[in-house]
């Protein structure tokens, strides 16, 4: 009779299974038995003339508001060298600037020391920034120094720069009297900012940053003037194309039932949905810009809008879209070259609306700009002039720079917001 050891040393040798695990468990061993022998005869050199390749120039971030935390950069560090390096420790010159550093995956707490970097290899740094307040209107440079010191005793630093911009913050804020905002200061929105019924915001020269999921909910009144509404990315998306040029970036302003929305010289783009009006809401606006927005520029149902020298641009839905809505349009530009995805009309007016339209300027990607539902009458043909795309001083689909003027002696002159 075998001893059982024989009998299972048999089974092994004839199981496939258990052929492939002795393989793949032999082949691990001798993976780890070489690393240590690389490891062991890895030469490492403490010469002042082995040095780290670092970048050359400055690494420059973006703007930044205090208190909120950059994106992430990275720049790369090198050992050309044929032998290994170490670093003795890596530590920024002031630690209470409000950089956060990690290097191969360890962050400065607030230094690391011991790193190893095997000739020819590398190791990737992070950067972030968390700036605090600066006391300051406007966006002041942060500069600060990541040094490297070898084994060797040598040092090495990276440059790295950035901005920070105090701004006033309006958490969930809620206007419930009358209120009236005039300063140089951003106003940097999170949540969202409501006016009730029967309070006015007046808002006047400045400018609002809305964060992501912000929005802001027209109960009451908003009047403004001179006022800018955007997303609160300052940051870029490519190095060629910052997040404020990219639609979706914050959601739009909702006017409810009963709300007036009031708005001169101003300025609303890169939202999900720009203006969106319910029944009973009234929407006026002079010489505003609409512009750059992933949902309709204007969604209006049951209101009453008024729109004299105004620019609705780009946007993924359509530029203006009513239903059972009155409806003037005077003097005003409606330019449809969204760059992305399948873009809806320029125009569209739904069931049940009225409209008076003078001087309208219509351009676009398709040659039908004008949708109009069959109970509705026909825009006469006076009202409106179509215009080609050379006839605007600049489209730039590539870097998606806009300029909705129009070019001395078209055959447009005399149409739209810009005559």
């Amino acid at each position: 009779m075998r001893h059982a050891s024989c009998m299972m040393h048999n089974k092994w040798k004839k199981n496939p299974f258990c052929q492939c695990m002795m393989k793949r468990i032999f082949y691990f061993l001798l993976t780890i038995m070489l690393c240590v022998a690389c490891s062991d005869d890895e030469q490492f050199t403490t010469s002042s003339s082995d040095l780290l390749t670092l970048p050359d120039d400055t690494l420059k971030m973006d703007t930044v508001f205090s208190g909120r935390s950059s994106a992430t950069y990275t720049f790369w560090v090198h050992n050309r060298n044929s032998k290994a390096l170490r670093i003795q420790n890596v530590r920024l010159r002031d630690a209470n600037k409000g950089f956060r550093i990690n290097v191969d995956g360890e962050y400065l707490n607030p230094t690391i020391s011991g790193v190893e970097v095997l000739g020819g290899d590398s190791l990737l740094v992070f950067v972030e920034l968390t700036a605090p307040e600066a006391g300051q209107l406007e966006p002041i440079p942060v500069d600060e120094e990541l040094h490297f010191t070898l084994e060797s005793g040598a040092e090495q630093l990276v440059k790295l720069r950035a901005w920070t911009w105090d701004a006033e913050r309006w958490v969930d804020k809620t206007v419930s009297a009358d209120e009236t905002v005039a300063t140089d200061k951003p106003i940097l929105v999170t949540g969202t900012l409501v006016i009730e019924e029967g309070a006015t915001l007046r808002l006047e020269g400045t400018t609002l940053y809305f964060h992501d999921d912000a929005s802001l909910v027209v109960r009451g009144t908003l009047e403004a003037e001179g006022v800018t509404l955007r997303g609160d990315r300052l940051d870029d998306m490519f190095s060629y194309l910052p997040y404020d040029h990219i639609s979706g970036q914050w959601q739009g302003i909702t006017v409810e039932e009963k709300g007036q929305l009031k708005m001169t010289e101003c300025d609303l783009h890169g939202a999900f949905l720009g203006i969106m009006a319910a029944e009973g809401a009234g929407v006026m606006l002079t010489g505003t810009v609409v512009h750059n927005n992933a949902g309709d520029g204007i969604n209006a149902n049951g209101a009453e809008l008024i729109l004299d020298h105004c620019l609705l641009s780009n946007a993924e839905g359509s530029l203006l879209t009513v239903q059972n809505c009155s409806v003037t349009l005077t003097q005003c530009t409606l330019a449809q070259y969204y760059p992305f995805a399948l873009r809806d009309t320029a125009l569209h007016l739904g069931e049940g609306t009225t409209y008076t339209i003078d001087k309208l300027l219509i351009a676009g990607y398709e040659e039908e700009l004008i949708s109009i539902h069959e109970s509705v009458e026909p825009v006469k043909e006076e009202a409106y002039h179509q215009a080609k795309k050379e006839d605007f001083v600049l489209i730039d689909e590539d870097n998606l720079i806009y300029d909705f003027h129009l070019k001395p002696d078209t055959e447009s002159a005399g149409f739209g917001c810009y005559e």
